[in-house]
């Protein structure tokens, strides 16, 4: 990526970033075939109620050991030299495009960046807390916030204490399209949660013993599951656990996505939001840790792209095998749309875009050049 270029280019667009699972890797998981075995399982006709509650509770488990448990850590600040690197990478993030922000030129648009992502943890409210940067994360309120989609798109402005000069501050709009371990669904709203659900699940998984599920690994196919599915015994607890797991307000890794109403408006209205930032005039979309495997996201995408000549995406692929499988999901044979506005970056042969590897080598230099 052109330094120089880029440089040019941030001084007058509006700026979004769409950013998938792959940066909170090493420390959380990706979902690897959990998206395809919980599609399989839908879509299934032949098996029995209990047969397919012990193969879906087989697969969440899976999914809640290696991703949603794993935050309780982030919020209890426990020593672990994953957790600590990768948080680091979301600081520095937010540090570097904070200060990005500042020195911009332009008086035209306002010191906003919009953090569209669809991972459900809670790393960029962990950074903002320590980084102290301004944010809007759809919340109002001390005691029992409420979510509101007013609520995005606030700016703050300070003054100083003698000369009442007024200064924009620089704001992160944090929206997160799959839900949250942060949120709490009620029947008619979305309040702020300190992961009370995650525990509640877990109280329960601990019950489930070694022996009751099928055990899963990303080679795992679902004729295996069907197969396994025949010696196990149906159990209340799994009942108990898919109830309890389905209390949480996140966007389960299926192409169904929520099925309950108040959290299925607010998906939609989330995706609606980021369909109108991109058609939005002199736009860059930088897109990082995200495969494309979203249909809904990808959709809208490619729509902007075919009719926003002034949008620019920039992929940034972790590997060049990823690049080449980005650009099988994003033109499935087709050309770049018709502006040619899509880039898919990827790293030299054998090297990483790893989180670290974006903010130092794109990020930081960029900030160095302003």
């Amino acid at each position: 990526m052109d330094i120089e270029i880029l440089k040019e280019t941030i001084q007058d667009c509006n700026i979004n970033f769409l950013i998938g699972s792959g940066l909170s890797m090493p420390y959380l998981s990706t979902l690897n075939n959990v998206e395809t075995l919980l599609t399989q399982l839908s879509n299934n006709g032949t098996l029995d109620v209990k047969e397919k509650e012990i193969i879906r509770a087989s697969i969440l488990i899976e999914y809640f050991d290696n991703v949603i448990y794993k935050n309780i850590k982030i919020v209890d600040s426990v020593a672990d030299a994953n957790l600590e690197s990768v948080l680091d990478h979301y600081k520095l993030f937010l540090k570097t495009f904070n200060t990005i922000l500042y020195r911009r030129k332009s008086s035209l648009l306002n010191k906003q960046v919009n953090l569209f992502t669809t991972n459900i943890d809670v790393f960029f409210e962990r950074a903002i807390e320590e980084t102290q940067v301004e944010f809007n994360d759809g919340f109002s309120g001390r005691f029992n916030p409420i979510f509101s989609l007013t609520n995005f798109k606030k700016s703050f402005f300070k003054k100083s204490l003698h000369y009442d000069n007024t200064t924009e501050l620089p704001v992160f709009n944090l929206l997160k399209v799959h839900g949250s371990l942060t949120w709490k669904s009620d029947s008619d709203s979305i309040s702020y949660s300190d992961l009370f659900e995650v525990e509640e699940v877990q109280k329960i998984r601990k019950l489930i013993k070694k022996g009751d599920l099928i055990e899963i690994d990303k080679k795992t196919g679902f004729a295996e599951l069907e197969a396994k599915v025949k010696g196990l015994k149906h159990k209340s607890v799994i009942s108990n656990f898919l109830k309890a797991y389905d209390k949480l307000a996140i966007v389960n890794p299926t192409k169904e996505k929520f099925r309950n109403t108040i959290l299925n408006l607010n998906y939609y209205e989330l995706l609606r939001i980021f369909a109108n930032e991109l058609e939005k005039e002199n736009t860059i979309l930088f897109a990082m840790g995200f495969s494309f495997a979203d249909e809904h996201v990808r959709e809208i995408l490619l729509r902007a792209a075919n009719s926003n000549p002034t949008l620019l995406i920039k992929v940034l692929a972790h590997t060049e095998k990823s690049g080449k499988e980005t650009q099988k999901h994003l033109f499935k044979g087709n050309e770049n749309p018709k502006y040619n506005n899509i880039e898919i970056i990827t790293p030299v042969k054998g090297s990483e875009y790893d989180f670290e590897t974006i903010n130092n080598e794109i990020f930081v230099k960029l900030l160095e050049t302003l």
